[in-house]
């Protein structure tokens, strides 16, 4: 399969950091983030080993990868609140515990399900075209990136019952990740709609 330089440069982008970071996590034992570098080889094997069918656009591709590298920083970078994922940005809601908002963890959540929605509904925009309402489309991009969520979520609790001293957190870190995602969708696929009503107004 012959890939364009853009992919090509992501795909080397992607392989760098995730050697850099499985070096790094193998020396500190981490299993819980030795899983995910797995995990991060596997999302980009099967995504451009099916390229040439789905034709997923480079800035979908670029998205997925800074996710990767967000998350991994998350996973390893020491702030005052512990790891980055910890981090505590700004004191929207303070609920006590894991009841706060905003953290870095729920930005890179909401920006991850923006991304994985866009990607659904590229491959739905796709298939059916403008055969179908586009609201019922958008509406089953939105669904596929919660059902995306909801495994990463029984992930989560995976490591939980088998990783000691994993840094999931408990019920309202769930929640929050779950309504976060949903937004970063949501919000990602309304604006996806906005953008292109615009281009055809002006067009």
């Amino acid at each position: 399969m012959n890939f364009s330089t853009s992919e090509k440069v992501i795909l080397a982008f992607t392989a760098f950091y995730t050697t850099a970071f499985a070096v790094f996590f193998i020396g500190e034992v981490n299993i819980e983030f030795i899983a995910y570098v797995v995990v991060i080889i596997f999302i980009f094997v099967l995504l451009y080993g099916t390229l040439d069918k789905t034709k997923i656009p480079a800035p979908i591709l670029a998205g997925i990868s800074l996710w990767g590298l967000l998350h991994m920083l998350g996973g390893s970078v020491q702030t005052a609140d512990g790891v980055l994922y910890a981090w505590k940005i700004f004191p929207f809601f303070d609920g006590g515990g894991e009841f706060y908002i905003l953290k870095f963890d729920q930005v890179v959540h909401a920006y991850l399900y923006a991304i994985i929605a866009l990607l659904f509904l590229h491959l739905l925009r796709n298939y059916f075209g403008n055969k179908h309402s586009q609201l019922l489309i958008g509406f089953i991009a939105i669904m596929a990136a919660l059902g995306v969520s909801a495994v990463n979520e029984m992930l989560e609790f995976i490591a939980v019952l088998t990783v000691p001293d994993n840094g999931v957190g408990g019920y309202h870190n769930t929640l929050l990740d779950i309504v976060f995602n949903f937004a970063g969708a949501l919000f990602a696929v309304l604006g996806f709609y906005l953008w292109h009503h615009i281009l055809e107004r002006d067009a």
